[in-house]
């Protein structure tokens, strides 16, 4: 499968939603970009890969259609970047728990971490399955 018949596959499986062409365009991206730069794709990224002024309804779409298509092309992964710039790679279920219980416990103190939203950066990386289409 090359990258075309990926861009076909989302245009055929999504075709009157217009998420699929922001999902092409980020795609068309990612063939530009080094092969270091797709390990920590930020939502700023996938933004402007997709062109768009904001991180709107019509990209987190789209950024959902990668991530959860069957196979996936794009994993999610959640840093926490604590007061002293420690950085941890957090599984994203542990932030879900987090946001269940409104606890977060620090993964190296053991301490519960007050307003841990604003220490915890969301990114994307290309599965395996994309990695083999971009080569």
């Amino acid at each position: 499968m090359t990258l075309d018949k990926l861009r076909a596959e989302i245009l055929n499986e999504w075709d009157s939603i217009s998420a699929a062409e922001i999902c092409v365009q980020i795609l068309e991206y990612f063939e530009n970009l080094p092969p270091k730069e797709l390990n920590f794709l930020t939502f700023r990224t996938l933004r402007t890969a997709a062109n768009r002024d904001s991180i709107d309804d019509e990209l987190l779409f789209a950024i959902n259609i990668l991530s959860n298509s069957n196979p996936p092309l794009l994993e999610l992964h959640t840093l926490f970047i604590d007061e002293n710039d420690e950085e941890f790679e957090i599984d994203p279920k542990e932030i879900g728990e987090a946001k269940k219980t409104g606890i977060f416990i620090h993964p190296d103190t053991g301490e519960p971490v007050n307003d841990y939203e604003n220490y915890i950066i969301p990114f994307f990386s290309p599965t395996k399955r994309l990695i083999a289409e971009l080569k």
